[in-house]
Formats: structure tokens, sequence, C-alpha cells
């Protein structure tokens, strides 16, 4: 007698169900590791920009302001920094670009669910002048916190009174 080759009915549906419970306990765990991947990557560029803003400004001994900018040209008061940021030598020193500002670098907008915020001193801008602290226009102190979030996780961007940047867990809820 010869056998046959193959599997059986209920060899297959054991096999069926086993995937289907691996793959139930995967993709949600897959999706919280993009999303928390997006958080990463998005605090990242944020904290680049405030490195290289930091950098020009004492490179060239001048004022230089990172904004939030929903064209990648111009300043907004409105909205959050997820719209995007601009990079600019501000020699008006009133953390607005104008059309001879030299613009140094534009930040893209925050991928969907991905929200950044910043607390009022940092809600508008950040701006070092030349020996690298930061300032507001006033010539005050600018310290404060900016919080990239993604649903219940986020990360906190902590810029000190010297301008020393950190990031730290939190700040969302």
């Amino acid at each position: 007698m010869r056998r046959e080759a193959g599997l059986t009915l209920v060899e297959l549906l054991v096999t069926m169900v086993v995937a289907a419970v691996l793959l139930g306990i995967g993709v949600p765990a897959f999706g919280s590791l993009v999303l928390d991947t997006r958080l990463t990557t998005t605090t990242n560029r944020l904290v680049a920009a405030l490195h290289a803003t930091r950098s020009e400004a004492v490179r060239l001994n001048a004022r230089a302001t990172l904004c939030k900018s929903g064209d990648g040209v111009h300043c907004v008061e409105d909205g959050g920094w997820d719209q995007g940021w601009i990079v600019f030598l501000d020699t008006a020193g009133d953390a607005l670009r104008s059309d001879g500002d030299p613009l140094l670098a534009a930040g893209d907008p925050a991928v969907d669910g991905i929200t950044i915020s910043g607390n009022a001193p940092v809600q508008r801008y950040v701006s070092y002048v030349g020996l690298g602290a930061t300032r507001r226009v006033s010539g005050a102190l600018q310290m404060g916190t900016i919080t990239v979030c993604a649903g219940d996780a986020g990360r906190q961007i902590v810029i000190s009174r010297t301008g020393r940047i950190r990031v730290q867990q939190g700040g969302c809820a």
C-alpha cells in the first residue's frame, strides 16, 4: 500500500489557530513599537534642530532662533510645534523671520498621532544668543519644556537657563 503525503484537516486547522493566536499577540505589540519609534524619531529631530540653532548662534556670534512654522518659511504663533519649524538668523531679534533673515534649516511636520507643545516660555520660539544661552526677545532668560506625545507615551525636551538640552521620559497623560 502506498501512503498519501499531505495534511489532514485537523492538522491544518490546528496550524491556522496557532498562527491566529501569534498574530493576535504580535500585531498590537508591533503597533506600539511603530508608535514608539515615531516618538523617538520626532524627539531626535527636534533636539537636533535645537542643537543646530545653538551651534549657529555660537558660530556666528549672533541671535539664532527656532520657531514653529507651518509653511517652512515664516514663524506662526498659533498651533503646536508638530506643524513643523524653522531655524533662522534673527537679525532683528524679534523671534519673527523677516525676508532678510537667512533661513538655516526647516523641519517637516510631525507624522499623524504625534503632538508637540511647549510651555509658556518656549510655546512660540527658542532663541539662542552668541554665548550659547537662551534668551527671550525681552532679554530675559528663556528656559522651558517642549513635550512630544504619542498617545500616553511622551518625551520632554528640557531647556535649561544656560541653553543646554536634555530629554526625559513622560509628560503625557
